[in-house]
């Protein structure tokens, strides 16, 4: 469901710690072709367990890899299958349990509850790269209390899934599996008029993709796209001259230009098109762009919101510009799951005809960000994984799942054995936004 741009929003500082590693990176890398296998494990507490195991087994089974409103029927669709999700080996349909863990479920002790169940599958001879690519830690939440509706580190394999009965929130899953790819919260940035210099920072979401408020009725955004390079080289290009671009919406039909990459110095500017396509985008038509900082297609775009009102789509006749890269964008036409877009570069203007379906002038995709490798703030590259942790973040999404908006993070930490260090956050990274009714 959209919520309205002018609902009130609250946000709170999300804390990250990260240790030394023990496991390899295994997680970390979304590159082509691939299934990632999960391991779900289901955990009592000494005072709190699951009142029916097996149908909480069944239910976890569904939530996560059913044929419908699941973990996997969502990337499924949005990556064309080009990445999914299956069990892993251990326990029944990729779930083991429930076992039980010494420890009370009051203070949703999430550092603990990892170490003792990464304790109970090395028993089992379970481990990382061998048997699985992501952990994934259900448990019931009533007495945990965990104030969140689930947790997963970014960049890395952990999720922590509160649950009753076993079913887990698809939005849940799909947002907190998008942390584990390498996707931080997206936001947008407030545009007062067609030069980016008036953008300003906002702790708003985007409502363009679930890692930004979206829900599942809405695909993942190209810079989510590009970063995990589920584009080929034809559908996100990079533009080196002036052009005009006939484009495509990113799930429709067809072949042809979905995204376009536009350097601005550092950063870069990304322009799509969205419109329905089968259980994707049916609130979201036309053309949509956003800002990159740094390359960092994952952590680090914004929405551009040039409009008052709560309408995102650029119209056709929208004219926006970085004067101080000397880059102007048009949306020549917009309707019907295409549009025609002009780039101007270094002052130069456009051709005023389309250059078809490939578009003189683009480049194959070289600028996009590695899969997860990113930097952090102190300019120091962390790629994070399941058991690498070091540079990985947690990121929660808050327990009321019918408003589909994250809340603010409750300092819940991953950890390792070693010595502990606290990560700088980038502020905007750090605020969870959540919406109070």
């Amino acid at each position: 469901m959209r919520v309205p741009r002018g609902a009130l929003l609250m946000s709170a500082a999300c804390t990250s710690v990260a240790l030394a590693a023990t496991a390899p990176s295994t997680a970390a890398a979304v590159d082509g072709p691939a299934q990632r296998r999960i391991q779900i494990v289901m955990i009592n507490f000494s005072d709190s367990s699951f009142a029916d195991p097996t149908q909480a087994r069944s239910n976890l089974q569904n939530s996560y890899f059913g044929k419908t409103r699941s973990l996997t029927s969502y990337y499924n669709e949005v990556t064309r299958e080009a990445t999914t999700f299956k069990p892993a080996a251990g326990g029944e349909g990729g779930v083991i349990g429930p076992i039980n863990l010494d420890m009370p479920a009051a203070g949703c002790d999430t550092r603990k509850i990892y170490w003792l169940t990464q304790k109970a599958l090395e028993e089992q001879g379970l481990t990382w790269v061998d048997d699985f690519d992501h952990l994934s830690m259900a448990f019931p939440g009533e007495k945990a209390g965990c104030g969140f509706g689930g947790l997963g580190s970014v960049g890395g394999g952990l999720t922590w899934i509160p649950t009753g009965d076993g079913t887990a929130d698809q939005t849940v899953l799909s947002h907190e599996f998008g942390h584990n790819l390498g996707y931080g919260h997206q936001m947008r940035i407030r545009c007062e008029d067609s030069d980016l210099a008036s953008c300003r920072d906002t702790e708003h979401n985007s409502f363009m993709t679930p890692m930004g408020g979206g829900g599942v009725s809405v695909g993942l955004t190209a810079p989510e796209l590009i970063h995990a390079k589920w584009l080929s080289d034809t559908e996100a290009v990079k533009v080196t001259k002036s052009s005009t671009y006939t484009m495509r919406s990113l799930y429709g039909p067809g072949d042809g230009v979905r995204a376009l990459i536009v350097p601005a110095g550092q950063d870069s500017l990304i322009v799509e098109v969205r419109g329905a396509s089968g259980t994707l985008d049916d609130r979201l038509t036309g053309v949509y762009a956003y800002r990159v900082k740094n390359g960092d297609f994952g952590k680090d775009a914004d929405l551009i919101d040039t409009t008052p009102g709560d309408a995102d789509a650029l119209k056709a006749g929208t004219v926006f510009t970085d004067k101080a890269h000397k880059v102007e964008i048009k949306v020549e036409q917009s309707g019907d799951g295409t549009a025609t877009v002009a780039v101007s570069l270094n002052g130069v203007p456009s051709p005023a005809k389309a250059e078809g379906e490939s578009g003189n002038g683009a480049a194959p995709q070289t600028g996009s960000s590695e899969p997860v490798a990113s930097q952090n703030e102190d300019g120091a590259e962390s790629t994070g994984s399941a058991g690498d942790q070091n540079g990985a973040d947690l990121a929660e999404t808050g327990a009321d799942t019918t408003n589909y908006l994250p809340m603010a993070a409750g300092g819940a930490a991953l950890f390792t054995v070693g010595a502990a260090f606290l990560l700088k956050s980038r502020r905007k990274r750090a605020a969870m936004a959540r919406h109070a009714r």
